[in-house]
């Protein structure tokens, strides 16, 4: 660069600066000795995000706030003091005639004195350049008058040049969008990129979150260098991300009129601001720009939690009832005491118990876990059904902590006498790991210390149920780290192998790497010991899933015609299933069937009856539900497996929402066909809500299946009976006024899961159902809590519903002839939306719609040719 452009350069920016310093000046010149009256208007109206039309509700309020200089920096122009004073407050409705409660009520009965006293003391800005540095407030506890406060404060810092700046103001550090045209300024706040304090709660899945979204947009008009005017408007949509209709939008208009100018007092002469607070009448403190939460009065007319245990009948049955009761119980616990909890377990009869223990681990606040803790005990037999109770309701948890993870791990660390409750123990601990981390919150040392006692009783578990129990919970965990422990299971016997195998399909195709795609063509092409065929499609399908190669799908393809009738079967059937949706093999397939001599029909075309199908079962502007179901059989036309998988997606979250994996072997040989197996065996895996259960074993070797098969009284076996909180989400922020905004939202879930098989060795058929039951009851309030008035949007949603899997298989005659039934109940569905206005001496304003209906029942369409045969058959 010359001498010359690097001097004009030089000049450009100091007179760049030199402009931007004086625009600073102009737009926080407040003359001296001159006095500022200003209209304050706030207006805010929340509705239903559901189609209701004039259901609202809401207030305005108007004030009179005077502003005057305070305090100059002699050695700056730009810095300041400013006092800010609330002369008068109205408040009044946003609606007309009968409907107001305002009507007749003065600002003093709505306020109430210490109210007004505290709103007319004076409030104090510290700014440099229209920036917001610190405001001081008057010896003032009240954190509602603070926070009206700090909103007031917060409108005058602004700047007057186009461009982004980081603020401080009542809503947090956000950032905001300056546009300059002349003498008006636009201000646009982004809220997304606001920090501010944490208070509240989510839940750690985002299928199950509350989406907050909220715009801001304010006008300045400027007049000789002072706030002419203000018009800001903000809308926030709150909804449910499982379902938009759950929620509500807030709009807030927000105005500054300036009304006069006239004499005043004159600035005080100090060199700085300790010394001008130290002579001011209130004593005066530092209480930053941004609102503190509020936290909500407390019910003074509830009925205790005790109380409310006595309402509680038939709660091992799934009702609508039942789950609206658990929904209330969770809130009155959360504030109780350890003491009384372990009190209310030790009096509650004892079919009731486990409905408590749900509730109480829902909670997840130390007293409740530690009341918990000290009623059950782990070495007591008896105790074992409440055991695993609470053991699932810590897996269901929406939002786990450090200290449920603690209290897992210490269980863990303990003795536990029964089997089955180890199992359970030890996959829980992986469900919370594995959540924990979702909320990035992997590298804590109550995460590390609950991984490594499961690596360490991995390593030396020496039975195949522990070994495969410790797998389950690292799949559940899904941990990067673990991949190359669980790599070295995949070697070990047929039944841990499969296991460690569902591990790693658990895993996004990024964790997937060469050394794991290498150990799966070892086991798929069988390179160094044989592997029965469930292992080896196995393997297939993870190459398949996970970033395939070109040479992997080509390979696989080419090994079709090698393959066994059914293994080729299936593995032609997931192709076709892959090339028929958006997979991320599909690109890859289409590529490698270019190839005239593999993409025929005497190469893909493939006898058996094993098969795989994919497909959508509902579509909502919310959210998607598909599913994709597996058979394979053995070669004699025995059904080996079955995998029935469906997933919620929901804003860009995924859910696997429920998973049924069947598995029998050994058949054959019952009627005198050569086996793989010596033993047989029949069990079933279960997923729901993304929480492993521990598998469930029908029979095990021949003698198990003839003492069941001869003593089986057709009743369904038990998998999971609880009471879920998949919803829990509390938040509060706040408007650009000022005002709190409190949002609430809980869903719980009443889920019964039963299972039951039936083999007929006379008749050659089997026929295994697991049945779904559950009811779902969702409340979501948002609400704001202006200490003198509540108005607020409850919105609830109930449902009862009961999903029933059938699979039918005949193998009397070949090829056998299977189907799979997905039948759902006819299953009624109820809303309501009510708006409100309420005031502390019990008048209110309510206004509440309701509808319900009963959806239909149906059986899902699943697949051509599974109807085909479902008419066969039965």
């Amino acid at each position: 660069m010359k001498t010359s452009d690097a001097f004009t350069h030089s000049l450009a920016l100091l007179l760049l600066v030199w402009a931007r310093a004086n625009v600073y000046s102009e737009a926080s010149k407040f003359e001296t000795g001159t006095l500022y009256e200003y209209l304050y208007t706030v207006d805010v109206v929340l509705e239903p995000t559901a189609e209701h039309d004039r259901m609202r509700s809401g207030f305005s309020m108007e004030a009179v706030v005077q502003i005057h200089s305070l305090w100059r920096n002699p050695s700056n122009e730009q810095d300041l003091l400013v006092q800010i004073k609330f002369q008068d407050l109205k408040v009044m409705s946003n609606h007309n005639g009968s409907q107001s409660i305002f009507m007749d009520s003065s600002v003093e009965e709505l306020l109430g004195q210490q109210h007004l006293h505290d709103l007319r003391k004076p409030v104090l800005i510290h700014s440099i350049g229209g920036k917001l540095e610190d405001v001081f407030a008057a010896n003032e506890t009240n954190k509602f008058i603070l926070n009206l406060k700090r909103g007031l404060v917060s409108v005058f810092q602004m700047q007057t040049y186009s461009g982004t700046a980081t603020e401080n103001d009542v809503t947090g550090r956000c950032k905001v969008l300056y546009e300059v045209s002349g003498k008006q300024i636009i201000k646009i706040k982004d809220f997304q990129s606001c920090e501010k304090e944490d208070f509240g709660y989510t839940s750690t899945n985002q299928v199950f979150g509350v989406n907050v979204n909220g715009t801001s947009k304010c006008i300045y008009l400027m007049e000789n260098d002072i706030i002419k005017s203000v018009k800001s408007e903000e809308s926030h949509l709150i909804m449910l991300n499982l379902k938009s209709t759950i929620g509500t939008k807030i709009n807030s208009r927000l105005g500054l009129q300036l009304l006069s100018t006239k004499p005043g007092v004159s600035e005080i002469l100090k060199p700085d601001i300790p010394e001008v607070l130290a002579g001011l009448e209130y004593s005066y403190t530092a209480v930053g720009s941004h609102a503190v939460p509020v936290e909500r009065r407390p019910c003074f007319n509830c009925s205790s939690a005790t109380d409310h245990m006595k309402t509680i009948k038939n709660v091992d049955v799934p009702k609508i009832s039942t789950t609206k009761k658990f929904l209330d119980l969770v809130t009155l616990l959360r504030d109780m005491k350890k003491k009384d909890i372990i009190q209310m377990l030790k009096t509650t009869k004892y079919t009731a118990v486990p409905f408590l223990i749900d509730a109480a681990a829902a909670v997840l606040t130390p007293e409740s876990l530690g009341a918990l803790s000290s009623f059950l005990d782990f070495t007591k037999v008896k105790q074992g059904p409440l055991l695993e109770r609470f053991l699932y309701a810590c897996a269901f948890s929406a939002r786990p902590s450090t200290y449920l993870l603690s209290t897992l791990t210490n269980i863990l660390s303990g003795k536990i006498v029964q089997k089955e409750v180890q199992e359970t123990a030890i996959i829980t601990l992986g469900s919370v790991i594995g959540k924990m981390c979702s909320a990035n919150n992997c590298t804590s040392q109550e995460v590390i210390r609950a991984k490594n006692l499961i690596v360490d009783r991995l390593k030396s578990s020496t039975e195949e149920f522990a070994v495969k129990a410790c797998l389950l919970a690292l799949k559940s965990a899904c941990l990067p780290e673990t991949i190359p422990l669980i790599l070295q299971y995949t070697e070990m016997s047929n039944s841990v192998s499969i296991t460690a195998l569902s591990a790693l399909q658990r895993f996004p195709a990024k964790y997937i790497n060469n050394e794991v795609k290498e150990q799966m063509r070892n086991i798929f092409y069988q390179r160094k010991k044989h592997f029965i065929e469930t292992v080896r499609l196995a393997a297939a399908e993870i190459l398949l899933n996970s970033d395939p190669q070109y040479v992997d799908i080509r390979n696989i393809i080419e090994a079709i015609p090698r393959e066994g009738p059914e293994p080729s079967r299936y593995l032609s059937s997931k192709i076709q299933s892959c090339l028929n949706s958006d997979h991320g093999a599909r690109k890859i397939i289409v590529e490698v069937l270019k190839d005239s001599n593999l993409n025929n029909y005497n190469h893909l075309s493939r006898l058996g009856s094993s098969s795989t199908y994919s497909g959508n079962l509902t579509a909502t502007k919310d959210m998607v539900t598909s599913y994709n179901v597996d058979f394979l059989f053995s070669e004699h036309g025995f059904l080996r497996k079955s995998n029935s998988n469906f997933y919620t997606y929901s804003h860009g979250n995924k859910l696997l929402s429920v998973q049924v994996s069947m598995e029998a072997k050994g058949l054959d040989g019952l009627f005198g066909e050569a086996a793989e197996e010596e033993e047989i065996m029949a069990g079933m895996s279960t997923t729901l809500l993304d929480v492993q259960l521990r598998p469930v074993v029908f029979f095990q070797g021949y003698a198990d299946l003839m003492e069941k098969y001869w003593s089986a009284n057709g009743e369904p076996q038990h998998i999971l009976m609880a009471n879920i909180l998949p919803i829990d989400h509390l938040q509060v922020f706040s408007l650009q006024s000022g005002l709190p905004v409190l949002i609430h939202f809980q869903g719980g879930l009443t889920v019964d899961v039963t299972s039951s098989t039936e083999l007929s060795l006379f008749s050659q058929e089997s026929k295994s159902r697991v049945t779904n039951r559950g009811t779902l009851a969702i409340s979501g309030t948002i609400e704001i809590d202006a200490s003198f008035i509540n108005v607020g949007v409850e919105t609830r949603t109930e449902a009862q519903t009961q999903f029933v899997f059938v699979n039918t298989v005949r193998f009397s005659e070949m090829p056998v002839l299977f189907c799979l039934q997905m039948k759902k109940e006819p299953y009624p569905y109820r809303e309501s939306v009510v708006v409100y206005e309420r005031f502390p001496n019990g008048k209110n304003f309510t206004l509440q719609k309701r509808r319900k209906f009963t959806f239909p029942g149906e059986e899902v369409s699943l697949h051509k040719r599974n109807s085909e045969m479902c008419k066969k058959l039965l």
